[in-house]
């Protein structure tokens, strides 16, 4: 017999809450896996231009920063990708989007890849690459995969964001060992192929709709922290400094490896590295925001960013640029899954998605111009500690922004 709410237990005997009937199954966990694979590909793909920076301006004659410029498009093309194909996603479902990004991706690297002109390159990657591949690759499969969750939806979406981690561990060295052996070209047009291939039969895990949510399911939720657009601003400027620090630093390093003395496929290494540890720190983040604080962890992320990326500006060999990447890289790991558990507490269950969107839409911009800048100073300054102190210098104003928003954003 149910307990009714007018019903008391008898005394001694006490009543267990009814949870409420989960959506989640074992289809949905292989779909958070296929999502990492897909995640991985799509940012070993787009992060194909810094790893192979040197043989691209050896190739073209061209400066670091003319080559940087082409990454730059690819990110400024997932920015704007990602709203569109965000909004896209509501309507259409993931499947359709995931089959067009698949072909983009593949085709897009295979066009760069016989590209006889720095605008094809240009083209392939902002809008082929970057602009459907990543623009889909990124928050709309995160999006995607957290459909097929409630109780561990902060950890589906962590497993979609460390698809950097898991494609930026393995992939450099390989693209980079691949050039090396068969020329940067063939590296590109082969990654393509197997990407497209991989990629257009992870599309079909997603041909299958997630399931709805039960109807009696969780109520709208009450009491949620409001921020007015000034702050929103602050905040989307703050993770684009950040953003803007890591991808100097993820741009060059491997350039900057090559540079001070060590071999091509040893220098991409510092890559793999940075991108590998930010595993620890985005799997970790959410168990530890909900210990000590959303607000309190992303300013702990952001000084140990804030430190490595001071560190790399006083780098002169392997020893302290490794050190300097993997504080890099944690804090790297924690910030960018930390900024969009803030904007989903500062904000309704109704608008969630489309901050998120632009937020990150804040971090692809700030992405690409890191990338080019940092080329643009290096062959200014003939050296990349100017590059990476810029770096510095704007990570430091971005952690004087978060700590000035501590009053809005300390109690969450």
């Amino acid at each position: 017999m149910q307990l009714t709410r007018s019903e008391e237990p008898l005394p001694g005997l006490s009543v267990k809450a009814v949870e409420e009937p989960s959506i989640q199954s074992a289809y949905g966990w292989w779909v958070a896996f296929v999502t990492l694979v897909i995640a991985s590909i799509s940012f070993g793909a787009v992060t194909s231009i810094p790893v192979l920076l040197k043989p691209l301006s050896s190739d073209w004659q061209a400066g670091a920063s003319t080559i940087a410029l082409i990454h730059t498009s690819a990110m400024f093309g997932a920015g704007a990708g990602s709203l569109l194909l965000g909004r896209m996603l509501d309507r259409f479902g993931f499947f359709c989007i995931a089959v067009v990004a698949a072909l983009a991706t593949g085709i897009g690297l295979v066009v760069a890849a016989r590209a006889e002109n720095l605008l094809t390159l240009h083209l392939a990657y902002g809008l082929l690459v970057g602009g459907i591949g990543q623009g889909a690759f990124f928050s709309p499969l995160a999006a995607a995969v957290s459909q097929w969750f409630d109780r561990h939806r902060a950890l589906s979406i962590a497993i979609a964001a460390s698809g950097q981690s898991v494609g930026g561990l393995t992939l450099p060295p390989l693209l980079r060992w691949s050039a090396e052996q068969y020329g940067w070209r063939q590296a590109i047009e082969g990654y393509g192929i197997v990407a497209g291939v991989i990629l257009l039969a992870c599309a079909f895990a997603f041909r299958r709709a997630p399931p709805q949510p039960a109807s009696h399911g969780r109520t709208a939720e009450k009491g949620v922290v409001k921020i007015d657009r000034a702050g929103f601003a602050l905040l989307g400027l703050c993770m684009a400094l950040f953003n803007l620090a890591t991808f100097i630093a993820i741009g060059h390093l491997t350039a900057f490896g090559e540079e001070i003395g060590l071999a091509p496929a040893t220098a991409a290494v510092f890559v793999s590295v940075m991108l590998g540890v930010t595993l620890l720190s985005r799997l970790s983040m959410g168990q530890l925001s909900n210990r000590f604080g959303h607000y309190r962890m992303l300013v702990a992320v952001s000084v140990l960013h804030l430190t490595g990326v001071i560190l790399l500006a006083g780098s002169t060999g392997p020893a302290s640029t490794f050190a300097a990447v993997v504080l890099i890289g944690l804090g790297f790991g924690g910030y960018v899954p930390a900024y969009a558990v803030l904007v989903r507490e500062l904000f309704p269950a109704s608008e969630a998605g489309r901050r998120i969107a632009e937020i990150y839409f804040f971090a692809f911009l700030a992405a690409g111009i890191g990338s080019w800048s940092g080329g643009l100073v290096r062959d200014m300054s003939g050296g990349y500690a100017a590059s990476f102190g810029l770096a510095g210098g704007a990570a430091c104003v971005g952690a004087l922004l978060l700590l000035y928003l501590s009053r809005r954003l300390r109690s969450i």
